[in-house]
């Protein structure tokens, strides 16, 4: 083979892999500062325009990310036919696809099909949940409730140590809502049970305020057991905010707050053993230098056996290794929480956080660290074996042809070795709710209020005119990415 035609393909291949690695970078550029503007639809044509974004491996992405800004934009039926979209591919990706995982060990884990995060996917799911509350379709909301605990019903007969997400206290708090509002009390208990057994076990702390209603609601439902169980102690806040009653009329506002983080790529180095410890090294955020130690993870038995007949993994063999892992990007928000003001009411109602993405991010990203870590150590493994044997089998007489080509092979394979960043970073940083019980049948407007970490209002929102059924739960949304 002409070395120059040789690698000019082995660079040309470089540089379309580096191009698909850029597609998140391209994404926030582009859509973050349109969310902070509450220009949703606007980003919407930005995607349409312009699907290359995201690439037909992130299909699943390409139709959350619309959903998602159609939800916001209060288009609530587009939102489902996307959202609805994005969880069909899920079920398609769910046999997992050979020839994809295959191209991922030789390449990097950019070519497999984005099936999104555990949480995000229930996130995703809750969206199409919350889109039917807007328009009062509690039963198909109920529908997506059932649905959805069937993933989580999958997930635990699972054995997975590397994720050990399970379970969603948002996902469980907002279905014993529904649940209530169609008079099923049983179900609603059970689902309150989770929800806060969600919140005990997981990275989103406890509110007080749920932390009252679920023991207040326990012990009017005669399951005092519920309370020992979960440890919930009576009377936490003052006053109770929510309504503590079965079927209660009630005015829910759910609130977006913040912008949800992103992922970019950090790099790690260290040393592999076979059959001995992989220790690696990385720069946190501040600078420091970090190190972690793990087994040697085992190369695939087919690519073992031919690296052994080229005497280049025997027991002892060391590698020097540089890879790229996939880290949280924070993003700084204004926005802390939402006030709420209502016809009747003395005092406004402060919002709680139901769910923190942020937090989901980072404990995803640490449960899953040690796995991802040893299957970009195998790929990289390989490909310094293969790149090995290609300068073996391509060596000439000519000491600097022989120079370039033993560089620009190290330096292509170092380059096709980039970390996945894929994510859903239009996800809001929080969300959180707040519970107004109300008198069915009279008029009510409602006043939201975005707030800042000092209390300053940064944005407003005023719904008039708002009638509530006896025993309906009225959902109200706003979004504030300040």
């Amino acid at each position: 083979m002409n070395i120059l035609r040789f690698f000019s393909a082995l660079l040309f291949a470089a540089v379309l892999l580096v191009s698909c690695t850029t597609k998140s970078s391209v994404r926030f550029e582009k859509l973050v500062n349109a969310t902070l503007r509450n220009e949703f639809l606007p980003a919407i044509e930005q995607i349409k325009m312009k699907p290359s974004m995201y690439g037909k491996a992130s299909e699943l992405l390409y139709n959350m990310d619309i959903g998602t800004l159609y939800h916001y934009a209060e288009k609530y039926d587009s939102s489902n036919r996307y959202l609805l979209r994005a969880a069909d591919i899920y079920e398609e990706l769910f046999t997992r696809s050979v020839t994809n995982e295959a191209a991922a060990i030789l390449v990097n884990d950019n070519v497999r099909p984005y099936r999104s995060k555990p949480y995000e996917l229930v996130m995703l799911h809750q969206l199409i949940a919350l889109n039917y509350c807007a328009q009062n379709n509690i039963e198909d909301a109920l529908v997506e409730t059932r649905r959805t605990q069937l993933l989580f019903n999958e997930w635990e007969r699972k054995t997975r140590d590397d994720e050990k997400y399970t379970n969603d206290p948002m996902f469980h708090y907002v279905s014993s809502i529904l649940y209530d509002s169609r008079g099923e009390t049983s179900d609603a208990m059970i689902s309150l049970f989770k929800s806060v057994d969600a919140f005990n076990k997981g990275p989103v702390t406890l509110p007080g305020q749920i932390n009252d209603y679920a023991w207040r609601m326990f012990t009017l439902n005669n399951r005092e057991s519920d309370n020992t169980l979960l440890k919930l102690k009576p009377a936490v806040l003052k006053e109770l905010s929510g309504a503590a009653a079965n079927e209660q009329s009630e005015i829910i506002v759910i609130g977006f707050a913040g912008r949800s983080p992103a992922l970019e790529e950090n790099v790690w180095w260290g040393t592999y053993v076979k059959d001995g410890l992989l220790v690696v090294y990385h720069r946190d955020a501040d600078g420091r230098e970090n190190a972690m130690t793990l087994p040697a993870p085992m190369l695939p038995e087919s690519e073992l056996q031919k690296a052994e007949n080229n005497g280049k993994t025997k027991s002892g063999t060391t590698f020097h290794i540089k890879f790229a892992m996939p880290e949280i990007k924070k993003v700084a928000s204004q926005t802390e929480s939402f006030s709420v003001n209502c016809t009747g009411m003395s005092n406004p109602v402060q919002t709680v956080v139901i769910n923190d993405l942020e937090k989901q991010l980072e404990k995803y990203l640490d449960d899953t660290r040690a796995k991802t870590i040893a299957r970009t150590v195998i790929r990289v493994i390989l490909r310094t074996i293969t790149a090995e044997k290609t300068k073996d089998k391509l060596q000439t007489g000519n000491a600097l042809a022989n120079l370039l080509l033993n560089v620009g092979t190290d330096i292509i394979a170092d380059q096709m070795e980039k970390a996945d960043t894929r994510s859903c970073f239009l996800l809001p940083k929080t969300v959180q709710i707040a519970r107004i019980p109300v008198i069915p049948g009279k008029l009510y407007d409602v006043d939201i209020e975005a707030l800042s970490r000092s209390g300053g209002s940064i944005g407003s929102k005023k719904i008039s005119g708002i009638t509530v059924a006896r025993n309906e739960k009225r959902f109200i949304f706003y979004a504030s990415f300040k």
